[in-house]
């Protein structure tokens, strides 16, 4: 008469679909699918930089045509401004357990830009015309309080900074020339946006802006690969029962009830066909059901033992259900990071500091320091 089987599955184990699901599906798949992002993002930004700064070369001759001008700033005669971006802010405050914060929150934008002039390195002097949707890269290092709930926060190109400029360069008159001869305007080069394009202006190399994010993405695929190694790494023994064991017919030899107080522990010793003995747990009724000499079905890893369970398939405990919340906290994180860390320039700007806004009003205010915008001194271009 042959001996009973029982198809069994180790105490607090998930079937096996649902464990191949959660180890190979979210914590090992999905992860590094979004690493495989981070770092494909990574790599675009970082060839976004080299094309940024082989754009740029110092030594090169003016020319018409597309390019990057570098030059330190010089209004046009009589003005007032340059280029100048005012963010307009809003302020609210809220108290939590005696713990009072604030921000400020962006409700507008304008753009004050007019004609001027980037002193090149060569010495020619080059008028700009920048257009209403000119991008300006640079600190908002200004700030006007307006009252205790409204700020305007401000960057501007300002005389003597210097700047690169990307757009198309032509010759053409120039109203502050002087002409030489009677009736004669002089020529000049100015400098216009893109044909289909904006006007950038960078008070920064101009790689910079792409290399922090490069370093941002990949960061970000990093800390999703260490995540799928190190949660792999925690169900080694489910991957051992995979790849190293095998499926046998083991006969149980002991049956033991451990109660240490707050656990009990029904524990099931088998001996494989070759004579191998391991041990598991199983549940409550698995373990009623069983009687010594019996047959069952189990996963036995020859060379590492306390891998093995009972059941005829490849089984993880329930912590992997761990896998979603990992996967989840990972990737939105990350999302909210990426919009996060966008410069001012590329997002909706909103600020958040300590304290009541009154308390604001008395205390000096700095912007922050932003590594996006920061001043340089004058250099050749």
């Amino acid at each position: 008469m042959e001996p009973r089987i029982w198809l069994l599955v180790s105490r607090y184990h998930l079937d096996a679909g649902l464990s191949s699901l959660l180890v190979d599906g979210a914590a090992t798949a999905c992860l590094l699918v979004l690493a495989a992002l981070a770092l494909r993002l990574s790599r675009r930004q970082r060839r976004a930089a080299a094309r940024a700064e082989a754009s740029f070369m110092p030594g090169a001759a003016l020319a018409p045509g597309e390019a990057v001008v570098a030059g330190t700033v010089e209004r046009e005669q009589g003005a007032d401004v340059a280029v100048r971006v005012e963010v307009e802010q809003e302020g609210s405050e809220s108290e939590t357990s005696g713990v009072w914060t604030h921000q400020w929150a962006e409700t507008g934008r304008k753009v004050h830009v007019h004609p001027f002039y980037l002193r090149h390195a060569s010495g020619a002097r080059i008028r700009v015309e920048p257009g209403e949707d000119v991008q300006l890269v640079d600190a908002l290092d200004g700030m006007i309080r307006v009252d205790l709930t409204r700020r305007v926060r401000v960057a501007e190109l300002i005389p003597g900074e210097r700047v690169f400029a990307m757009g198309e360069l032509r010759r053409a008159p120039d109203p502050e020339a002087q002409a030489q001869g009677y009736r004669e305007q002089a020529q000049g080069y100015l400098l216009v946006p893109p044909r289909g394009g904006r006007m950038l202006l960078s008070s920064e190399l101009l790689g910079e802006r792409f290399a922090r994010r490069a370093a941002f993405h990949r960061r970000w695929a990093i800390t999703a690969a260490v995540a799928s190694l190190v949660f792999n790494m925690a169900f080694a023994a489910f991957h051992a029962r995979r790849w190293l064991g095998e499926t046998v017919d083991a006969r149980v030899t002991q049956l033991q009830e451990n109660d240490d107080g707050d656990h009990t522990r029904f524990e099931v010793t088998m001996r494989g066909e070759g004579g191998a003995a391991f041990s598991d747990e199983v549940s409550y009724g698995a373990f009623a059901r069983l009687r010594e000499g019996e047959t069952v079905k189990a996963r036995y890893v020859p060379s590492w033992s306390s891998a093995s369970a009972i059941g005829p398939d490849v089984t993880a405990h329930s912590v992997a259900y761990a896998a979603l919340p990992l996967l989840g906290v990972i990737a939105l994180a990350y999302l909210a990071r990426a919009q996060a860390t966008r410069p001012w320039y590329e997002k909706k700007l909103i600020e958040q500091g300590s304290g009541k806004l009154a308390e604001t009003l008395s205390s000096p205010q700095q912007a922050p320091k932003r590594p996006e915008g920061r001043r340089r001194d004058p250099a050749s271009g």
